[in-house]
């Protein structure tokens, strides 16, 4: 990258408040936070709105925001009451009422009930039926919102001890009723919130103009500092939008590089070097191979075709070869630093695949071989080198002919949500920070990889789960649950990020600007 020392010539001095420039190499799908669940909409929109509870530093776990208050009220865990606090105005200047608490979380329920209704529709076009992308199978346990004075009281459908993580989150973002429609997602590009900053302009894929909020009331020091978000896509020349950000970064027009960088330069950068900041930290996400169980006539059908294809994954190659040491081999579906973290894939199928073994284990089962399917990908700076070194290690001894399908991103997603994929990779983010976020969306009814895989094994221990409000006392469950889903094999651990930031040298707040809740917490950036 040579020059990425450059910063001491570049950028204003001293304690002046131009913005600073952050770069990014995910933009968001929408800035509604009805619309979208992907991760970079929910880091920019964590600074746009408020919800009743947040995440503050060093803890992840929930705390209050908009509310003065929070808790359960009964002992089964599925009666939830918050009392909002008095004074909360959204960027219009309009007071926050208890209505606008409940319309937020009904619009999200009425909206996926719409998609549903129209989908089974088929008097309606294809083209024409409403589609959407929202958070709503993450309050599947949500029954109904109800208002009782400065209150808002939530009855679920069942215990769910992992509701105040959801609240917290930005599925529980607060929004202006008279702005928003209740059925249809907002597009104009614009924002009534409450959060610490006001969107001053926003581009889509392009940039964000984000400024204090004057009128912010909330647990958060705001800092006085105007962020800029540039987001890096992929070039029509075929550049990574990972290349992209590297490139800006070494010439010095960013001031914080934020975005995943190519494996490459990130194994080059000194973090002893004073020309930069380096702020490392173990990330949350994930990277992981799914194996779908309903593509009719696809060998994937089969579990011990799955566990074959699970253990002659070599993450420790993968890690080295292609990720250049800056992720983690993985071997759980709960990563490092989340309750319940385990090595059940490493216990089954060890870290040094025998082909000549697995081979003789598909043969006894009757099968002819090699056995034939299609592995999918998407974007990513190492991800064709990563699928090409899979493609080689599924292919050992001619047990597996692989054929590597790319696609764009913008239709990767539709075509994943609609199980058109016998196997793909595909990394997935924590919701907030607990373990059944890996757990509940991936291997529960709500399906989010859309393998088709259902147990009631499994989704007993879940329930089991979901019941116990001390979340440090999950520990078993949680092991026991992905015991079992290494042996389903369905969806198959790789790696788990490491997380790295760089900034210019006159920066500071680094260590603060995200942890594993999903809160990108731009108001720690300051300029020394």
């Amino acid at each position: 990258m040579g020059a990425i020392g450059g910063w001491l010539l570049f950028g204003p001095n001293g304690n002046d408040k131009d913005p600073i420039v952050v770069g990014s190499t995910s933009a968001p799908t929408s800035v509604d936070p009805g619309a979208a669940t992907d991760a970079a909409a929910w880091y920019l929109m964590s600074n746009l709105y408020q919800s009743l509870l947040t995440f503050v530093p060093g803890k992840e776990e929930p705390e209050p925001d908009a509310a003065e208050s929070c808790g359960f009220t009964d002992t089964e865990l599925t009666v939830y009451r918050c009392t909002l606090r008095e004074g909360l105005t959204f960027s219009n200047g309009r007071e926050m009422t208890p209505e606008d608490v409940k319309f937020s979380y009904d619009r999200i329920l009425a909206m996926g009930d719409r998609a549903d209704r129209e989908e089974a529709d088929p008097n309606i076009a294809e083209d024409d039926k409403f589609k959407y992308s929202g958070p709503i199978t993450l309050l599947s346990s949500l029954e109904t919102v109800r208002v009782d004075g400065q209150d808002i009281v939530f009855e679920l459908s069942h215990t769910d001890a992992t509701f105040p993580f959801i609240v917290a989150g930005t599925t529980g973002a607060i929004v202006d009723r008279e702005k928003y429609e209740e059925l249809e997602v907002r597009t104009d590009g614009k924002v009534d919130g409450s959060g610490p900053y006001l969107l001053k302009s926003y581009t889509p894929e392009v940039s964000a103009e984000l400024v204090p909020n004057p009128s912010y009331d909330g647990p958060y020091e705001v800092s006085d500092f105007p962020i800029t978000i540039r987001y890096f896509n992929p070039g029509e020349d075929g550049t990574s939008a990972e290349d992209l950000l590297a490139e800006a970064w070494d010439k010095g027009e960013i001031d914080v590089a934020d975005g995943k960088l190519p494996p490459d330069v990130v194994a080059e950068i000194n973090s002893a070097s004073p020309d930069y900041r380096v702020y490392e930290s173990t990330g949350g996400s994930i990277r992981v191979m799914t194996l779908s169980t309903q593509i009719e006539g696809s060998v994937m059908q089969d579990k011990t075709v799955r566990q074959v294809a699970a253990a002659l994954l070599d993450r420790q190659a993968i890690a080295r070869q292609v990720q250049r040491n800056t992720v983690e081999p993985l071997y759980s579906l709960i990563p490092v630093g989340f309750t319940g973290h385990g090595t059940p894939y490493h216990d089954l199928y060890g870290d040094a695949p025998d082909p000549a073994e697995l081979r003789g284990t598909l043969e006894s089962a009757g099968y002819e071989l090699p056995l034939s399917f299609t592995l999918a990908y998407s974007r990513g700076a190492a991800n064709h080198e990563e699928a090409e070194l899979i493609e080689q290690q599924l292919e050992a001894d001619g047990i597996f002919e692989v054929e590597l399908e790319y696609h764009e991103w913008s239709e990767f997603i539709p075509m994943k949500n609609n199980a058109e994929f016998e196997a793909y990779l595909i990394g997935w983010r924590p919701d907030y920070p607990d373990p059944a976020t890996f757990t509940d969306a991936l291997l529960g009814p709500g399906d989010s990889m859309r393998t088709g895989y259902a147990s009631d094994e499994i989704n007993g221990l879940i329930e089991e789960t979901q019941a116990e409000s001390d979340r440090g006392r999950t520990d078993q469950g949680f092991r026991q649950i992905h015991e079992l889903a290494a042996e389903v094999a369905t969806i198959v651990p790789v790696w788990q990020e490491k997380r790295l930031v760089v900034a210019a040298p006159d920066i500071t707040g680094l260590q603060h600007l995200q942890g594993s809740s999903g809160v990108w917490r731009l108001w720690e950036l300051s300029r020394l």
